[in-house]
């Protein structure tokens, strides 16, 4: 195997690929890249064995066809340190990858590429394109709510929700809840809903932004795909059953407040500062037109805010956790915002006035 590229050509690559290359080592091939090179394209795919992304680059030149791995941090950790423009010249030789720039010459060790293994892909059962913009709209709108480590593995990841006319996204931590919808033309005339886990949801919104303007997604019954000319994202599903998210909407009459996003995070973050490290809990007093947050912690040390708001409802208290409250606004556009309270024991509904598109429930906390 010879070719020879340029930095800018492959080094993008080379990070996104070396974000999914398996870190832990557990199984050495994993923590490598598999570089195939033909006709003038370079085709380099990572995997962990439940997320897999194949690239297709075109470079300058392949004078020799070949394939192997090579480790993905040392590999882009070397080409981002080059400078921008730097030409590199590569070869196999005896097993060793040697990398040659202008003034750097470098031997990589290699492992065969037949020993590279492949993400095992269900038979897909629908297929459509989308708006590349609309479905990282409907990732970042939502992802920040999935859970991390909770037993209950459905919640460490995203549901997909497929209907007739719209692409629903749903990510809850059991605390809080985010949903976003978008009608989208697809051929899908059944209820289908899928679940992302939550590596994949984070690496793909980040890979988004180097895909085309309209993407083509797949599923099956245990694979998901992403994909448009020159790179192809996949991951395995998690089977399981998603909770029916309708539910944690609360009901009833509500006591809307209207505020200035600008003016709530300032003040939630300031509270923050002396709030419990652990819990970081604030304490919501509506009182007509008015709104005073109250934090305070261990070392008695206490914050107190009072701002001039649009509300009219019953007068109550409330307590919320400051991170989930600023997670939702840190996700808003535009800077009128809605919060709708069902009374003290129960979850507060957040959204952008005017925006029924997206919305948040967070739930109370006794303070």
């Amino acid at each position: 195997m010879r070719f020879t590229t340029e930095k800018s050509e492959i080094a993008q690559t080379l990070q996104m690929s070396a974000a999914i290359a398996e870190r832990r080592q557990t199984i050495p091939i994993l923590s490598n890249l598999r570089i195939v090179a033909r006709e003038n394209i370079l085709e380099i795919t990572a995997t962990d064995l439940e997320i897999q992304i194949i690239t297709k680059t075109k470079i300058k030149s392949v004078s020799e066809p070949g394939e192997t791995t090579v480790s993905a941090r040392k590999m882009a950790e070397l080409c981002r340190s080059l400078p921008d423009k730097e030409s590199l010249d590569f070869s196999l030789i005896n097993g060793k990858l040697s990398v040659i720039s202008k003034n750097f010459h470098a031997d990589f060790s290699t492992i065969s590429a037949s020993d590279f293994p492949e993400l095992q892909k269900s038979q897909t059962i629908n297929s459509f394109e989308i708006k590349n913009s609309i479905f990282k709209h409907l990732l970042e709108k939502t992802f920040f709510c999935m859970a991390s480590q909770d037993v209950r593995y459905y919640l460490n990841g995203l549901l997909l929700e497929f209907n007739e006319k719209n692409l629903n996204s749903v990510a809850t931590d059991g605390h809080r809840l985010a949903l976003a919808t978008k009608k989208v033309d697809h051929k899908i005339n059944e209820l289908v809903r899928v679940i992302l886990p939550r590596k994949a949801v984070l690496e793909l919104s980040k890979i988004l932004d180097s895909m085309e303007e309209n993407i083509a997604i797949s599923f099956g019954t245990s694979s998901f795909s992403a994909e448009d000319q020159n790179l192809i994202f996949s991951c395995k599903l998690i089977e399981d059953k998603f909770p029916d998210y309708n539910k944690v909407f609360p009901t009833g009459d509500s006591s809307n407040l209207h505020i200035s996003r600008e003016n709530l995070q300032s003040a939630l973050f300031r509270s923050s500062v002396l709030s419990n490290e652990k819990y970081r809990g604030v304490k919501f007093s509506l009182n007509k037109d008015s709104l005073k947050l109250t934090a305070n912690n261990p070392e008695q040390e206490s914050a107190e805010e009072i701002l001039e708001v649009n509300y009219s409802g019953s007068e109550m208290e409330i307590g919320f956790n400051i991170g989930y409250l600023l997670d939702v606004l840190n996700s808003f556009e535009t800077d009128d915002v809605e919060l709708c309270f069902y009374g003290e024991e129960s979850s507060c509904l957040i959204k952008e006035k005017g925006n029924n598109s997206e919305a948040y429930v967070i739930m109370p906390m006794r303070l």
